[in-house]
């Protein structure tokens, strides 16, 4: 291997290596091999015909794609290690001209650790709001949430729907004869909330499950979405399911049936610990994103443009799952909160930037105070893992896990990290007035 080093520039290493033409060749032969029963050419049976009739027929580069495949990717991790590169991201490999029976010249631009250097750690300071006092306003809410969970649902299938039903539907939306992307799927209106489309709900009184309409409204002029207001609609709708939905009474019965507790006082005394338990756990959350947020002040360093585009793509499309999940889209979110596209970009941008330099910082601070985990440690925090993204407990175990163990291993050695910031931070509360909200996601990795 003759890999060379061109230079390392905002975290992007530049390099270059040969590929030998033995090496080549060796990958030409693999190519011809997989490929040769794709072909028929004449006096030979389809798939037997010798390489040299082939690349005959159809040029040697037929065979270049997967030759270049089958070889490249060893080639470059032989490069990167005998260059002792740290690389974080994918590479933008570029193959130059082949010419049979030639060395190959391959270039390489690839994300690498950025240069770290942490300062002082201890003595950061903070301000947090004061911690949250649970209400019995919270209490009810936590029950009622509860309720809705475990509400009664009656299919009407062929009742019309009246005030008060779900209604679930498809439609698409023009405004003005325009598309403005407004087409959604199995979208849930709970008739006479007013939490959809106005004028649109009313329409839907009355609808049975496989109807279709068309419903023409009219955007107020005050619409938060300027580009809607005062404009004219056409909704085409088609009515997948009616439902109406009761939610069961709060009583001892309630209690025992859903939660298997004894009494609806029990049901209160428990809700209230898990509210506290919430709390808790979100001004610890807070505190967190303070001290990597102060952390972040004191450490000025460039992260590689490629990755920041990899992890804001991998943020958007999360979020983009989410909101279809809840029946929404992003052109949907944008309008009803109007925001304009351009502007939601940059702000994915700047939370993939952040959430990238969180990574670094943690895993050098990692590196410097030698944080491990133990074994059961680490299988406690992959049965956690394994739970929260659905799997059964007996299944969420390292061996079904795959790479995500070093995901899990990862966040656990940050989550010491932090808390060693946050042990030798200094701690003030905020006053009421003050903003302290704006925080840092901290190791979201892939």
């Amino acid at each position: 291997m003759n890999a060379t080093l061109e230079k390392v520039e905002n975290s992007e290493a530049y390099l270059e290596f040969m590929i030998e033409a033995e090496k080549f060749e060796e990958g030409l032969e693999r190519s011809y091999k997989k490929n040769v029963k794709k072909y028929n050419i004449p006096g030979f049976r389809k798939g037997s015909a010798p390489r040299l009739r082939l690349e005959s027929k159809y040029g040697p580069e037929v065979l270049y794609g997967d030759a270049i495949d089958f070889v490249v990717p060893n080639e470059y991790y032989a490069a990167i290690k005998e260059l002792n590169l740290k690389t974080i991201g994918e590479p933008d490999i570029e193959v130059g001209y082949i010419i049979k029976g030639k060395p190959v010249n391959v270039k390489v631009r690839v994300p690498v650790k950025p240069e770290v250097n942490l300062g002082k750690l201890e003595g950061l300071e903070i301000k947090v709001p004061k911690p949250y006092e649970v209400t019995e306003k919270d209490i009810e809410k936590y029950l009622q949430d509860l309720c809705s969970k475990n509400k009664i649902v009656i299919d009407k299938a062929k009742e019309p729907a009246v005030l008060r039903d779900t209604v679930t539907i498809d439609y698409e939306c023009t405004v003005e004869d325009t598309d403005v992307g407004g087409k959604e799927e199995n979208c849930k209106i709970i008739l006479g909330s007013h939490t959809f489309f106005p004028g649109l709900e009313e329409k839907l009184v009355g609808v049975k499950k496989g109807g279709k309409l068309n419903v023409e409204i009219s955007f107020p002029q005050e619409h938060p979405a300027v580009q809607l207001a005062g404009k004219k609609a056409l909704f085409k709708v088609k009515v997948k399911n009616v439902e109406n939905i009761q939610l069961r009474e709060l009583n001892d019965q309630f209690a025992q049936e859903v939660a298997n507790l004894n009494s609806l006082e029990e049901l209160r005394l428990d809700a209230k610990q898990k509210i506290v338990e919430m709390a808790s756990q979100r001004d610890l959350n807070m505190k967190k994103q303070a001290v990597i947020k102060a952390l972040l002040d004191t450490c000025k360093f460039d992260v590689p443009e490629p990755l920041v585009m990899q992890q804001a793509q991998s943020m958007l499309e999360e979020f983009t799952n989410q909101l279809k999940a809840e029946g929404g889209s992003i052109e949907l979110y944008l309008q009803m909160n109007n925001i304009d596209f351009a502007s939601f970009k940059r702000q994915m941008w700047e939370n993939a930037k952040i959430v990238i330099k969180s990574n670094c910082l943690l895993e050098k601070i990692i590196e410097e105070k030698n944080f491990e985990v133990s074994d059961e440690e680490l299988n406690n925090g992959i049965e956690a893992f394994g739970i929260s993204i659905g799997m059964a407990r007996e299944t969420a175990k390292k061996e079904n896990l795959g790479p995500l163990v070093n995901k899990v291993s990862f966040d656990l050695k940050a989550d010491k990290a932090v808390q060693y910031l946050l042990n030798h931070a200094v701690i003030t509360i905020a006053d009421a007035t003050e903003n302290t909200t704006e925080g840092t996601q901290v190791h979201s990795q892939k």
